[in-house]
């Protein structure tokens, strides 16, 4: 207990004392503000195209060469997605194994098929 009856930490009580030391900021720990307010700094104007999903109509969108990562998660995506709804509709009979097999081919068949056609008309 201190002085007005109030209790103490034990810390306290035993004198030692607790101080936090903060790093300064860096350059690199600083965002730059453009003058169009983006966050980015100068980048938004030397950019040649806009990035699929932001609003830019007066640029346009350049595609790339999907990564295989990418498409493996989609495929997995679009897999789960119709075990979900062929367990809605079909119920248990979606998980016999002529089904599941059925389903991962024709998922893999369409996913090699898109994957080749989206290789071939990539500019990159």
């Amino acid at each position: 207990m201190d002085e007005d009856g109030a209790p103490q930490d034990d810390a306290a009580a035993a004198g030692d004392s607790f101080t936090e030391e903060y790093e300064l900021a860096t350059e690199a720990d600083v965002i730059q503000v453009g003058e169009n307010g983006s966050g980015d700094g100068d980048a938004a104007d030397e950019e040649e195209g806009a990035v699929a999903g932001s609003f830019a109509p007066d640029l346009d969108v350049t595609p790339g060469v999907p990564k295989p990562e990418n498409v493996v998660f989609v495929a997995l995506g679009v897999c789960i997605a119709i075990l979900a709804f062929g367990r809605m509709f079909l119920g248990a009979d979606m998980y016999a194994p002529t089904m599941l097999g059925g389903v991962v081919l024709a998922v893999a068949v369409g996913t090699a098929a898109l994957y080749g056609l989206f290789v071939r008309t990539s500019d990159a």
